[in-house]
């Protein structure tokens, strides 16, 4: 049987997060909260090869089914929970040293149209030097549009001497349950920030180091 968390990351978000990046041909490999590598004690997936080098994830609302263990006796029905919580995807660039906190804020402005299903018609940043750079970059503005990816945000982080892109997601959670002799509960977690969004906040970092 499925348990709701309504806080915290269950290892299978990081275990699925990082198949889907590996898959894609991403080197990516799992930290350990204790690794030296990570910032602020925080388990992370580390990238290789992009211009951040760190993918910690926050929960931000809703609840995550997530199943532990099994047990016996017959179930001929499989039991299916989903639950769809939504999640701060945290980029992470070390250093941010001695450079102006203002010059390194960045929050996107989405403009939607629709009645029903809204769509990304257009976008805009606002913040300080940074965002003026990514308002001049076309091209990055016709990649979030083309991909429809929203809710984009840079903090300079001074406490752990980082910068954080952040993308928030609605993801998916699935946890199936049954079996005839020994019960088995397995949870994945799925839809998950495309390829293509991680190539929007790898340009986005590339500003973001050269400020």
């Amino acid at each position: 049987m499925g348990k709701i968390l309504v806080f915290g990351i269950p290892k299978e978000v990081f275990r699925d997060l990082l198949k889907h990046y590996q898959s894609a041909g991403i080197n990516a490999t799992l930290l350990d909260k204790k690794s030296p590598e990570t910032v602020a004690g925080e388990t992370a997936i580390k990238v290789e090869g992009r211009n951040f080098d760190l993918i910690i994830l926050k929960f931000a609302r809703g609840s995550m089914a997530v199943g532990r263990g099994g047990g016996f006796g017959p179930s001929i029905s499989k039991k299916v929970t989903k639950t769809h919580p939504v999640i701060n995807f945290h980029h992470i660039i070390k250093g941010l040293n001695e450079r102006n906190e203002s010059d390194l804020k960045a929050e996107m402005k989405e403009e939607k149209k629709g009645f029903l299903s809204k769509k990304l018609v257009d976008i805009s940043w606002q913040g300080g030097k940074l965002a003026k750079k990514l308002n001049e970059d076309k091209e990055l503005k016709n990649m979030i549009l083309k991909t429809q990816t929203t809710s984009l945000k840079v903090e300079p982080d001074a406490k752990n001497n980082c910068i954080r892109i952040i993308h928030q997601k609605k993801i998916d959670m699935i946890v199936e349950s049954g079996g005839v002799f020994l019960k088995k509960t397995e949870t994945r977690a799925e839809n998950f920030p495309s390829i293509e969004t991680l190539n929007i906040i790898d340009r986005i970092a590339e500003y973001a180091k050269a400020i």
